[in-house]
């Protein structure tokens, strides 16, 4: 099916989909605070994305490379960012607020053991 519309409708869902993709590399490259993790994940997504594009416009039967294809990928991308990509980085959020203090917990439990050894210790003298 070649119509327009359905063509802009399906690359405004890959602008989506990128939007998605691009969060979950972003994810990956969080520990890694090097310069070199993230060119190199970015150039990850960039090869994911573009080999998705390919793999939808040639199973969909697209038939040239437009402009607006570009401008509806931004326009999904920006859906995205706009909407979906605040309710997970929401949820992230949460999800990093719950996690911290329990691996916080975890390294000092060692520690708070120690003392209360100590304590009972020098109680006992």
């Amino acid at each position: 099916m070649t119509d327009p519309l359905y063509i802009v409708l399906v690359c405004t869902a890959c602008g989506v989909a990128g939007g998605i993709l691009y969060d979950a590399i972003v994810l990956l490259r969080r520990p890694f605070p090097q310069t070199w993790v993230r060119i190199g994940t970015d150039m990850l997504f960039c090869m994911l994305f573009a080999s998705g594009y390919l793999l939808i416009s040639v199973w969909l039967g697209f038939p040239d490379l437009r402009l607006y294809y570009f401008a509806s990928f931004l326009l999904g991308f920006w859906i995205y960012l706009k909407s979906l990509h605040k309710t997970v980085a929401f949820l992230a959020k949460k999800i990093y607020n719950t996690i911290k203090p329990i691996q916080k917990e975890k390294k000092l439990c060692p520690k708070r053991e120690e003392r209360v050894l100590r304590r009972k210790k020098s109680e006992r003298s």
